[in-house]
């Protein structure tokens, strides 16, 4: 509660800075050619010129328990010493480069230092081994829990804070789409002792906390001790959904049949996904922590949410429970 508060107003005193001009033109260049194509599979080779002015690094952290992954690493001319730090998981595009891009501006308003992880597709191929955290192998066999992507999560925080001379002692975990995905089933496995919230914003599929689905659709015959759901369901989580990300033909939608007997598009999927778990929290006779809210006319746009999880973390301490929340419109800055 104290940290959440302390990052309310951090982000309340935080000083306005401008985007820089050619930002703007570069998300434009990034939209023209789909990240499929765009980004290799062996990970983005340096930081455009664009990013690099506006302070945008890129560096390696290789000494945890998996593959070497690279961190975009933001931390805006206005962002002290004492700054909140908040990780971006990128989507199923692997494109760190445009993640990163659309909090250049917000992120120099809210003086919030933005971390964006690059999960490539040579080192963590398919979805088995980002969205789904790596957590079991190819053979269904349960990798130690130091392999898991998610464990590098708390890695890399402690050497940004390092790099960077930061106060922080902990993070807010934020994902969009396939990045939504890797954070809450990171919230559901007990993972990430240093996260102070977590926020999964438009998933596309869901591990539900209820019912007989398995991994990772499910906890249901999880290895003993996995599924904690005392530490699970009374986490610091906030899902986040997209009133207009509601098209059941969406490119990316996962079309799993476990993903789709969730709903027929990711708004339905999420509203069932908070939906099950005060269930799950009361038959476990634990609290229940997780939030809900649903922004205005965003569809699956993480820039578009941007806005609005800003606006979350300055409100500090959500409700909890309850039924999903309708955010105002947040007006252009």
């Amino acid at each position: 509660m104290r940290r959440l508060l302390m990052l309310s107003l951090l982000l309340t005193a935080a000083p306005a800075m401008a985007e820089p001009a050619d930002i703007k033109a570069l998300l434009q260049d990034f939209e023209k050619v789909p990240a499929a194509r765009r980004v290799p599979d062996s990970g983005i080779a340096a930081v455009p010129a664009a990013l690099a002015r506006a302070g945008v690094q890129r560096f390696v952290v290789d000494d945890w328990g998996g593959a070497a992954i690279p961190v975009w690493l933001l931390r805006p001319a206005g962002a002290k010493a004492d700054a909140p730090v908040m990780f971006v998981m990128h989507g199923i595009g692997r494109d760190a480069d445009r993640y990163i891009a659309e909090w250049v501006e917000i992120a120099a308003r809210a003086g919030i230092v933005i971390v964006v992880p690059e999960f490539t597709r040579a080192a963590f191929p398919d979805t088995l081994n980002y969205n789904f955290g790596a957590v079991f192998d190819e053979q269904g066999k349960l990798r130690p829990r130091e392999r898991w992507s998610y464990s590098a999560i708390d890695i890399i925080f402690d050497r940004v804070v390092a790099r960077e001379a930061l106060a922080a002692k902990s993070y807010v975990l934020l994902g969009h789409s396939a990045g939504a995905q890797f954070v809450h089933r990171f919230v559901l496995l007990g993972v990430g002792a240093k996260m102070s919230r977590a926020i999964s914003a438009n998933s596309g599929s869901y591990t539900l906390p209820t019912g007989p689905g398995r991994w990772p659709f499910g906890v249901a015959g999880l290895p003993d001790g996995l599924w904690q759901p005392a530490r699970a369901l009374s986490a610091p989580m906030l899902l986040m959904q997209g009133t207009a990300d509601n098209d059941p033909n969406h490119s990316s939608l996962p079309r799993q049949p476990e993903a789709m007997a969730q709903g027929p598009h990711r708004l339905a999927r999420g509203m069932a996904f908070f939906a099950a778990a005060p269930s799950a929290a009361a038959d476990a006779k634990v609290s229940f922590g997780w939030s809900c809210v649903l922004v205005p006319d965003v569809a699956h746009d993480n820039g578009g949410m941007a806005p609005y999880v800003v606006e979350m973390l300055k409100a500090g301490p959500l409700r909890k429970g309850g039924a999903c929340r309708l955010l105002k419109k947040v007006p252009p800055a």
